[in-house]
């Protein structure tokens, strides 16, 4: 980030920290089909840009990340609604805008807020396997050409990694694209049950996967599926 970047970021952080930021609406749109058919009738459409989105809470500024990827894991996991604007405000009582807009937050800075919300995160390092068996999505780091980014992985399997991306939206990565960017980390919020009904445990699945697995289901048993948590050390 150039230096005129950074001080306009960093007067955005202070912004947000007085309170002064205002919060963004996503638009919702609809077609309506009277004037095509004649009949009184309202079809809500999302964009292909909300289908991306959908339940991710946007990150809004390029140092947000990890304020927009724990809001979202809080929201749709938890039923914990904060805005990114708020959270960015709340988390910085354990940080400082010059810091955040360097750096970004850090697990510790997320450590520190969830307990403030009555639940424990806790860090631990994995091998690539433990994401195959994840019995709840969780935060982890990636490097992107120099720059760190947090996301969730939401579920693995069969070579996948399936991802919201606060800022990219949803996605699936080859487990060794992925691999090459993470640290080896996860942050995982602990402390009440996860949502059941969570969408960041639905429809994580490929199409070509599942055409493909359709296919052996003709000519070959189905491959065992083993539930396991996280099993290595607390490292928090």
């Amino acid at each position: 980030m150039c230096g005129e970047h950074r001080r306009i970021a960093l007067r955005i952080a202070v912004a947000i920290v007085g309170g002064t930021a205002g919060v963004a609406a996503f638009a919702q749109s609809s077609i309506d089909a009277y004037t095509l058919t004649g009949v009184p009738v309202t079809k809500h459409v999302q964009s292909i840009r909300d289908l991306r989105y959908r339940d991710i809470v946007s990150q809004r500024y390029d140092f947000s990340c990890g304020s927009a990827a724990l809001a979202t894991l809080l929201k749709y996991g938890y039923g914990i609604d904060i805005p990114e604007p708020e959270m960015i405000r709340r988390m910085m009582a354990f940080s400082t805008p010059e810091v955040v807009v360097r750096n970004g937050f850090s697990m510790l800075d997320m450590k520190k807020f969830v307990e403030t919300l009555g639940l424990r995160g806790r860090g631990f390092r994995v091998g690539i396997d433990a994401l195959y068996h994840l019995q709840i999505p969780v935060l982890v780091l990636m490097n992107l050409d120099g720059y760190e980014h947090f996301v969730i992985v939401k579920h693995a399997e069969n070579g996948r990694i399936f991802i919201a991306d606060p800022a990219l939206g949803n996605r699936i990565l080859p487990e060794q694209d992925f691999s090459k960017t993470w640290n080896g980390l996860v942050f995982a919020v602990l402390g009440k049950p996860f949502r059941e009904d969570s969408p960041l445990l639905q429809n994580n699945e490929s199409l070509a996967l599942k055409l493909r697995d359709q296919a052996l289901d003709t000519s070959a048993a189905a491959i065992p599926f083993v539930e396991f948590g996280l099993i290595k050390a607390d490292l928090f």
